[in-house]
């Protein structure tokens, strides 16, 4: 284990020398504050860059697919840099740690170096169990605010407006700066640069990856190729199965909710049966 410590201690040593007054401009960018261990970072950047990591394995890809669903298609290379850099911080450092504990025992242990050695993966796996959470929660704030957004459209369209109208009216009307309203206003700008509606809406849909806008958009555009009259009627038919749905949700969440109250209840109980 002493010889392991001397070998981490070294190799962080060269590493912070080395990479020390680098990747500053890539740690100022916005997007690192959605990371830990950004203090260190800067070492395991360097440590990618000198092993000319290629960020182009299977793998890779799908980390990729997860970072672009929760962030956007913008700054998706800082974004893949800036989750490696700090994931692998975290095994580091975790390394450290345990190995200067397993050192700092009288007797070699080799189920300790065995836990030591594990500790790493298990961080490895965490960082990917927590950006997939990331991406569940995302979706789950877009399924709770898309009803209200769904009612807000047949309003505006059965007064009248536009398709196109309607959604300018709820981007500038709307200050929620949630998931969902941030792709209606990317869309907004889109269709103001020039994009196709069509391609504009098809792409909103494929970023939120939600079946009930899946949907949604398949209405709207198909109303844009035909022309048929009958939008809002299917747009009220949708709102209100997005409510039903809603409803469910919340009913769901809270059985779980109270599922995971059943085990603290019991200790209580049994406690205050032993006092």
């Amino acid at each position: 284990m002493k010889v392991l410590l001397i070998f981490e201690v070294i190799l962080i040593l060269v590493l912070y020398i080395a990479s020390k007054g680098k990747y500053q401009e890539l740690l100022k960018e916005p997007e690192s504050k959605e990371y830990s261990m950004m203090s260190f970072a800067p070492m395991s950047m360097l440590l990618l860059d000198r092993i000319n990591y290629r960020y182009n394995s299977k793998y890779d890809k799908k980390i990729q697919k997860l970072l672009v669903s929760i962030y956007g298609e913008r700054n998706s290379g800082t974004h893949m840099k800036l989750f490696y850099s700090s994931k692998l911080t975290s095994m580091i450092f975790t390394l450290v740690i345990l190995t200067l504990f397993g050192a700092a025992a009288e007797e070699p242990d080799y189920t300790f170096l065995a836990f030591t050695l594990s500790m790493p993966l298990l961080i490895f796996y965490l960082y990917d169990k927590e950006l997939e959470k990331k991406q569940r929660k995302k979706y789950d704030i877009i399924r709770a605010d898309f009803p209200d957004m769904v009612s807000k459209m047949v309003l505006l369209v059965n007064a009248g407006m536009t398709l196109s109208r309607a959604w300018e009216k709820i981007c500038i009307d709307t200050k929620k700066d949630t998931p969902l309203y941030k792709e209606l206003r990317i869309t907004y700008q889109q269709i103001q640069a020039g994009k196709p509606e069509a391609e504009a809406y098809e792409d909103f849909a494929r970023r939120c990856r939600v079946k009930e806008i899946t949907k949604f958009i398949t209405l709207i555009i198909q109303n844009l190729k035909k022309g048929s009259g009958d939008l809002v009627p299917l747009l009220k038919l949708q709102a209100d199965e997005c409510w039903e749905l809603r409803k469910g949700r919340a009913k769901q969440l809270g059985d779980e909710a109270s599922e995971k109250l059943i085990l603290p209840l019991m200790i209580m109980f049994i406690g205050i049966l032993i006092i």
